[in-house]
């Protein structure tokens, strides 16, 4: 169960997200919002990896970076209801136009990258739950 509950505690923060979802949907741009959030959700995953290898423990706060970084990939999106357009210079918003361009390809990447790192969090991140004796 503990798993489990700290399984929720990495997603649960990202539900804060679903607004911009809401908003992206109703522009037909769904596969943009997953494009973005693939890739903070990614970036921070591989962070949170980096962390347990220099030997910090899993927390209930490890669902804080994937939030943040989705946020920042999703950021110039933001800033476009605000009326600015997409520039080169909003790559620092973790490539966000760069993979716009390309985004059949980055997307099917950025879920399998997703699905490796989320396997590996599994692995070494997590405790292990040992088997129950008999």
């Amino acid at each position: 169960m503990k798993r489990q509950l700290q399984l929720a505690f990495l997603f649960m923060p990202t539900l804060a997200l679903t607004p911009l979802l809401g908003l992206e949907f109703y522009f037909n741009g769904t596969q943009h919002f997953a494009l973005h959030t693939l890739m903070g959700w990614d970036v921070a995953l591989l962070g949170l990896l980096v962390a347990s290898f220099f030997g910090f423990a899993a927390s209930p706060w490890d669902g804080v970076p994937p939030l943040v970084l989705a946020l920042w990939a999703n950021m110039p999106d933001l800033l476009y209801l605000q009326g600015y357009y997409h520039r080169d210079w909003m790559d620092i918003y973790l490539f966000h136009v760069a993979i716009d361009e390309i985004l059949f390809l980055a997307l099917p990447v950025l879920f399998v990258l997703w699905v490796v790192l989320l396997l590996s969090y599994l692995r070494f991140r997590l405790p292990s739950v040992a088997p129950a004796a008999d």
